[in-house]
């Protein structure tokens, strides 16, 4: 049923697109105006998505909402757009070649893709002069041209939140001050803040990202999760040129009420790789009393964690994404663990000592030091996953020097 809804949002969202430049809304004359009442019918605001339940939404979402009283016309421009469909999307996301499009939409449709999918949307009216109501439509319309609207979106430095604040500032006369009390946290918390009830993926974003994070970060960069920077802006103010300070948001609204109730899974990764050790344990005091290895457990550990490591391993390489090339969790999980693994099989097979045990128990340890010493955030999880496999390397060394 989720998916067929995708289908028809993506349908509709798709008719809507097309329809919006025949209503003038992206269409911009030779002086740079349309239609709008500039000066006392046009109005701002800044709307703020409660965090949705796929991955993808899982942090919120910001749109700039454009209303002409007088024309009875508006739209919503959206930095967070992206086609699934482009040729090798997934591949392209991961490698950091993820071109985003600002694209505007009407704001009766924006609001009912939203409430079927139970979020939350707060309307922030924006306390803009006549002139900067002028120029941030002017800046809005020349983004949205064809030419213009696509851009390399990064998820921590330049997200669609960061370029809603960034327009919004370039648009004003004077400053932007942000007042709110600054608070010293970093990237990581700001996300774990986000995924108290999705172990899993937090497991993967923390297998994912590095030291980078790590660092506390500046109020700026903060702003890149949504609802931060609706509270940023809340109690922010512009100092004009002339010196005059006004508040930057007028008045606040709650368009759609927040539905969406997630619930966390009984089988975190915290669960699931407690319980692994514990086979792990049992597995390895019977292999240390008999001498004799389970090689078919170790090349299951060992594939698992090559399979984990191409990703880190082609992230850290190979990715434009900010943090996965700080990521010291590469140590242990990479591409060469699943050598290692045929190599085991290879030893069963030919019925040959593995002479790389030895090698594999000092690159878990290597990585364990590191655990300890790096100013890396490590999930509780890959404590757990560290130990499983130095138990194992410490049973192999043993049973082959036998």
């Amino acid at each position: 049923m989720q998916s067929i809804k995708r289908y028809i949002f993506m349908a509709a969202w798709c008719v809507t697109m097309m329809a919006l430049p025949l209503c003038g809304w992206a269409q911009v004359s030779d002086d740079g105006r349309d239609s709008l009442h500039y000066e006392d019918g046009l109005r701002f605001s800044l709307l703020t998505c409660t965090p949705g339940t796929d991955a993808y939404a899982h942090f919120g979402h910001t749109a700039i909402l454009a209303v002409d009283e007088i024309a009875e016309k508006n739209a919503v421009f959206n930095y967070g757009c992206f086609d699934a469909s482009q040729e090798h999307f997934v591949l392209n996301f991961i490698k950091g070649d993820t071109n985003y499009q600002l694209d505007a939409e009407t704001l009766k449709f924006f609001l009912w893709r939203y409430s079927e999918t139970g979020n939350g949307v707060t309307e922030q009216v924006l306390n803009l002069t006549a002139e900067e109501k002028e120029r941030l439509m002017k800046l809005l319309l020349e983004n949205v041209r064809p030419e213009n609207q696509t851009y390399l979106y990064n998820w921590l430095y330049d997200n669609c939140t960061e370029r809603a604040r960034d327009i919004i500032e370039q648009a004003v006369d004077g400053k932007v001050v942000y007042e709110r009390r600054e608070r010293t946290v970093t990237v990581r918390e700001m996300l774990h803040e986000k995924m108290e009830n999705s172990p899993w993926l937090r497991l993967g974003i923390d297998l994912l990202l590095g030291q980078e994070i790590d660092q506390p970060a500046p109020r700026r960069t903060q702003m890149f999760i949504p609802n931060y920077f609706q509270a940023e802006i809340d109690s922010a103010y512009i100092v004009g040129t002339d010196g005059t300070r006004r508040q930057l948001v007028k008045e606040t609204n709650q368009l759609l009420e927040d539905k969406n109730q997630e619930m966390a899974s009984p089988l975190s990764p915290l669960v699931v790789f407690s319980l692994l050790l514990a086979v792990t344990v049992c597995i390895s005091v019977i292999d240390w009393r008999r001498r004799k290895l389970l090689v078919g457990y170790d090349v299951v550990l060992h594939c698992a964690q090559g399979v984990a490591g191409i990703i880190i391993a082609y992230l850290f390489c190979c990715s434009k994404h900010p943090a996965v090339d700080s990521n010291w969790q590469v140590v242990l999980f990479n591409p060469l663990a699943l050598c290692y693994a045929v190599w085991l099989v290879f030893c069963k097979v030919k019925k040959r000592k593995n002479r790389l045990a030895a090698v594999n128990l000092a690159v878990c340890s290597v990585f364990v030091v590191l655990m300890l010493t790096v100013k890396q955030v490590f999930n509780p999880a890959v404590y757990l996953m560290a130990l499983i496999l130095m138990i194992r390397g410490v049973v192999s060394v043993r049973v082959y020097s036998l």
